[in-house]
């Protein structure tokens, strides 16, 4: 919010003027979010204040939208989105700057500090249904009708993918879903330690943060999805379940994250 340039002689509002009821590009559809907002009165007529406000950019950010409308209630609005710097804590951090005519020679423009958060407790696996137990000596099951995910042991799993330990062999099952031969077998694939300790490294890497209420809407699902199956020196095997299309996602049983 220190990054909002406010013209001289502005007049600080103590609440948001009517005519600019919410942030410049909207509220997002999530729960999680942060909105901070300043309102001033400006001395300036409207089209002056989208010429003073397109000429003076917020130090350090980069636009990254804007937005423009009229309402008869309301009148014509104009405003502009920055993007924030990225983090760990949050999805998005935007500064939106909306001007509204408000009589008179005058203007009013809102500033809001958006941020979606993101909270860091994983998601619980908690779908419904069979679940398979695959083991790299054992093999790959035949089918994954029916199947939701796998089981696992370990109290650590309850808050990361795998392990903290490096595994030393791998396998992958790879299922059809409803195309090809619905539900089968599609391919298997032995993983030797090094292919199986990229593969664990980059499954370690999914972010296990997510928004709170999010909207969103997910592609094509055929049921494809894939086992994996990590061995490891004094415990046993290690399963995720990984959707392949759809909501893709990636579970161990115990927790969800994001594939």
């Amino acid at each position: 919010m220190t990054l909002v340039p406010v013209p001289s002689r502005a007049i600080r509002l103590a609440a948001a003027p009517a005519a600019l009821p919410g942030p410049a590009l909207g509220m997002p559809g999530a729960i999680s979010v942060i909105d901070r907002v300043r309102s001033w009165r400006l001395p300036m007529p409207l089209d002056q204040a989208v010429t003073w406000i397109t000429a003076h950019h917020p130090h350090g950010l980069s636009g990254d939208g804007s937005s423009s409308g009229w309402s008869p209630s309301e009148g014509a609005t104009t405003g502009y989105s920055y993007a924030g710097p990225p983090s760990p804590a949050w999805q998005s951090s935007d500064l939106e700057i909306e001007v509204a005519a408000a009589g008179q020679g005058t203007s009013v423009m809102r500033a809001d500090a958006v941020v979606v958060w993101l909270d860091p407790v994983p998601v619980r696996d908690s779908a419904t249904g069979p679940r398979l137990r695959v083991t790299v000596a054992g093999g790959c099951p035949k089918n994954d009708a029916g199947v939701v995910g796998v089981r696992n042991q370990g109290r650590d799993l309850a808050s990361r993918l795998l392990p903290v330990a490096k595994p030393n062999a791998g396998l992958e099952c790879r299922y059809y879903g409803l195309n090809g031969r619905p539900w089968q077998l599609h391919s298997r694939s032995a993983l030797g330690v090094s292919a199986a300790r990229h593969l664990a490294a980059a499954m370690a890497r999914l972010p296990l943060s997510h928004t709170i209420g999010g909207v969103f809407s997910c592609p094509m699902d055929d049921g494809s999805a894939e086992i994996i199956a990590l061995s490891y020196p004094g415990r046993p095997d290690v399963d995720l379940w990984v959707k392949l299309n759809g909501c893709a996602r990636v579970t161990n049983g115990f927790i969800a994250a994001a594939g």
